[in-house]
């Protein structure tokens, strides 16, 4: 067996291992995307969806308190709708899908329409015409929240969905790596132990 290298040998041996340079490289580079991509999903869970339903609690609150003032006039409070607003305005500083955007946008008017009715159904006690108009406006705000509440469920699904998705891609490229590794080393044993009149035999 011949222990030196012949320079084809080696131009074999450098080949191989630049190759498997540039895979690694490049199977850690994906690598890097796909945890990017888990950690965007994790934080928009939570920053965008955990919070959320957060402030659709908090406003659901508020919408039970202004409906018990309508029906009584002693648990009239005046800075309810600025509590709301301050609670409308964070939710649209989160990350909004263009369906979300739009229930929000008809949330924020409702809920105007509702501070204008309020006070005339509590102060008319006996306008049953008022309180059953503000009544039937506060369902439509409730159907409203329904409707957002859904949109958090099904996005934090779909983020959900993607990281597990990301992390199967994970779990096989490094697979292919262990795998690719072994192979290499496999390879690159057989070009220095081989004998050379084997490998490119004298014609």
């Amino acid at each position: 067996m011949n222990a030196t290298l012949s320079i084809k040998q080696r131009i074999l041996v450098g080949l191989v291992l630049a190759t498997a340079f540039l895979l690694v490289l490049a199977a850690n580079l994906v690598d890097r995307r796909h945890f990017s991509t888990i950690q965007h999903a994790i934080v928009s869970i939570h920053d965008d969806r955990v919070v959320v339903q957060d402030f659709i609690y908090q406003l659901r609150n508020h919408l039970h308190d202004s409906e018990l003032e309508v029906v009584d006039t002693d648990r009239l409070t005046t800075n309810r709708a600025e509590k709301i607003s301050i609670l409308l305005d964070d939710f649209a500083r989160t990350d909004l899908t263009r369906q979300e955007a739009l229930f929000l946008e008809r949330l924020r008017q409702e809920f105007r329409d509702l501070a204008s009715q309020i006070p005339m159904a509590s102060l008319n006690i006996k306008d049953d015409n008022a309180k059953t108009k503000a009544i039937k406006h506060i369902g439509g705000i409730k159907k409203t929240l329904d409707s957002l509440e859904e949109i958090q469920l099904e996005e934090s699904s779909q983020l959900t969905k993607l990281s597990e998705k990301s992390l199967k891609v994970n779990r096989l490229l490094s697979n292919l790596e262990v795998g690719f590794l072994i192979v290499l080393g496999v390879s690159i044993l057989m070009l220095i132990f081989q004998p050379i009149t084997t490998l490119y035999p004298i014609r």
